[in-house]
This record gives structure tokens, C-alpha cells and sequence, in this order.
């Protein structure tokens, strides 16, 4: 069966308006998602401060919030002294957790050492000025499949484990995790903080204008053909 000229042109012209609009659609997606991204960071910043836990320009390994001890240190060999890679992570003395396979500075004694795996941040609470503790370590070096656990002590000494993946994190959690990795997820979208990602939207808008373009463009070469072969 022949398809006529015009009715060729129209199919084309059906076909860029509908990738034109499934662009248009992934860039408002993304558009509105940025935008709420950052309402919401910007109320985080309005209601929540992080405390500096520096002194002489590092971070101790050994903090002590309201009567709970957290102590994150390197593994040693029992027989030769010597530190392997493994990060421990203790709760009171009491082991809570083993890094395996990171990257660190063993001849660090701070909390720079364990930049990729663990860190400790005091967050403030502007209205009431609470405080919280928390621990945030990153359970495997693998960026793509990551997983978090956090630790969350209260002024009262109370403790809250929480695990959770990029994809099924809270909105604090969102916060916590910044710094462990050199990608920054967000609550709605990542976008903000991806580098080149608005560049990214900006040129898959304008490949959405281009394909409406050429849509209308057929559309008219179409209406040009039946007029001809009318004729």
C-alpha cells in the first residue's frame, strides 16, 4: 500500500510533536522539582544550622555529646600493631560498625581520615536551639548502589539508628549524607547540584523547540502537497 506524499508528511509531523512534547515534559518535570529542591533548602537553612566541631582546624575522632562517647578509628593487627584499612566505628565503647574498602589517610588521627566514610555533625535547631548528634557513615564505598546508616542522639543521650538508601532517605537525611560522597542527592531531584545539569535541561528544551519547529514545519509542507496534488 503507497502512502501518499502528504500523508507522509504528517506522520513526520505527529512524530516530532509528540518527542517534542515528551521533552517538554521531562524539562517542566525537572523544572518544578528544582524549583521545590529549592524552597526547600532554602526553609532547611531558615530552621536548622550545623555547629563547627573544629578545633585548631579538625575534627576529634572522640566525641563525647551529652554522656555518649563516639570514637571512629582505625582497625590494628593484634600481633604487628599495625593499622589496616578498616574503619570501626564505637557507641559507648561498644563496636557499632565496620568500614571495609575505603580510602584513608592512616597517618591522620582526626576525623579527615575517614572523609569518604563517616562524619560527625551537631545540628541545631534555630527556634527551640536543640541539639542533635548525628553520624552518618556510608556502609560501602560503592556510589552506585549506596547505602547510609545514621545515628541521631538527642540532648537526653537517646539514640536513633536509621538505614536508608539515595532513594528512600527523608528530608534530614537528605542533609546528613552531603559530604560523603562527591555527589550531593536531594530530597526532589539532584539537579541543583549536579554540575551541568541545568545546561542539560536548557539543551534538551531547546531540542523540544526544534522538534515542534520541524513539526510545524512538515505540517505545512503536508497542507502545501494535498493544495498541489488538489490543483
Amino acid at each position: 500500500m503507497n502512502v501518499s506524499k502528504p500523508k507522509r508528511l504528517i506522520y513526520a509531523s505527529a512524530l516530532l510533536s509528540i518527542v517534542g512534547l515528551l521533552m517538554f515534559s521531562i524539562v517542566l518535570y525537572f523544572l518544578v522539582q528544582s524549583v521545590r529542591e529549592t524552597f526547600y533548602q532554602n526553609k532547611y537553612e531558615n530552621d536548622y544550622e550545623y555547629r563547627s566541631l573544629k578545633k585548631d582546624g579538625v575534627v576529634d575522632s572522640v566525641q563525647v555529646f551529652h554522656g555518649v562517647k563516639l570514637n571512629t578509628f582505625l582497625e590494628e593487627d593484634e600481633e604487628s600493631g599495625k593499622k589496616s584499612g578498616n574503619i570501626l566505628f564505637e557507641v559507648k565503647d561498644e563496636p557499632e560498625a565496620t568500614l571495609k574498602g575505603f580510602q584513608v589517610d592512616s597517618g591522620r588521627e582526626d576525623m579527615g581520615a575517614f572523609d569518604e566514610a563517616i562524619q560527625y555533625k551537631v545540628m541545631v535547631e534555630k527556634e527551640t536551639g536543640r541539639e542533635s548528634f548525628i553520624v552518618t557513615l556510608k556502609k560501602s564505598p560503592n556510589s552506585e548502589h549506596a547505602k547510609y546508616k545514621t545515628f541521631s542522639i538527642n540532648e537526653n543521650g537517646v539514640i536513633k539508628t536509621s538505614e536508608f538508601t539515595p532513594a528512600t532517605k527523608n528530608k534530614l537525611e537528605t542533609q546528613w549524607i552531603k559530604g560523603l560522597s562527591d555527589e550531593t542527592h536531594g530530597y526532589y531531584t539532584d539537579l541543583p547540584y549536579q554540575k551541568g545539569g541545568w545546561v542539560s535541561l536548557i539543551a534538551l528544551a531547546f531540542l523540544g523547540i526544534l522538534s515542534m519547529i520541524g513539526a510545524m514545519w512538515f505540517r505545512r509542507r503536508s497542507a502545501a502537497a494535498e493544495t498541489g496534488e488538489a490543483a
